[in-house]
């Protein structure tokens, strides 16, 4: 019985590094695919791509923004050229990961065909909060921290802070003023 205590003890350790190495994996896919996903719902205007990566209130928002595009007839030519992550903050079934975002995009008028606003370069520093939901982690804030307007291509490589956030214990998902802002 000794034995199984110390073993227990030995292996522990292991086991909750493999979960926390496996839940960064799927995280950082998560975050892969809701900024790709932004990309691709702009140039389809189908914003039910990324519906099952958000809670219902980020969705509604994303929505909301995607659909005030659309009514202008305008959409968003973008291009990510490099996204970095900081070290994923747990709490039970919460997390919390900032990333820095090099971002390139314009805005074309579809109906006189033409650029509304010619192509940027733009540096986000942004805070995600997700929730683990039937073994999934979906997004439920996405908060623009600081971003940075770039004329010509920017020639130095922005650093990631190695701080770690506190995760939020709110069940409800996110910031207490419930606000997801989009690029």
């Amino acid at each position: 019985m000794m034995r199984i205590l110390i073993l227990f003890f030995l292996l522990a350790p292991f086991c909750f590094a493999t979960s926390n190495v496996n839940d960064d994996k799927r995280i950082k896919d998560a975050l892969l695919k809701y900024n790709y996903g932004i990309i691709k719902m702009t140039k389809s205007g189908d914003t039910k791509l990324l519906k099952d990566m958000l809670s219902q209130e980020a969705y509604f928002k994303l929505m909301v923004w995607a659909d005030s595009w659309k009514f202008s007839n305008l959409a968003m030519v973008a291009e990510i050229n490099d996204l970095r992550f900081s070290p994923i903050a747990y709490n039970e079934d919460n997390a919390t990961i900032r990333t820095l975002e090099n971002w390139t995009y314009a805005y074309a008028n579809l109906v006189e065909r033409n650029y509304a606003l010619e192509p940027t370069t733009i540096f986000y520093k942004m805070k995600y909060t997700l929730k683990k939901h039937h073994g999934h982690w979906i997004i439920v804030a996405v908060e623009n921290l600081q971003e940075e307007t770039f004329v010509k291509p920017n020639t130095h490589e922005p650093k990631v802070e190695e701080k770690k956030e506190k995760p939020l214990d709110d069940t409800s998902g996110g910031n207490s003023k419930g606000k997801i802002e989009t690029h």
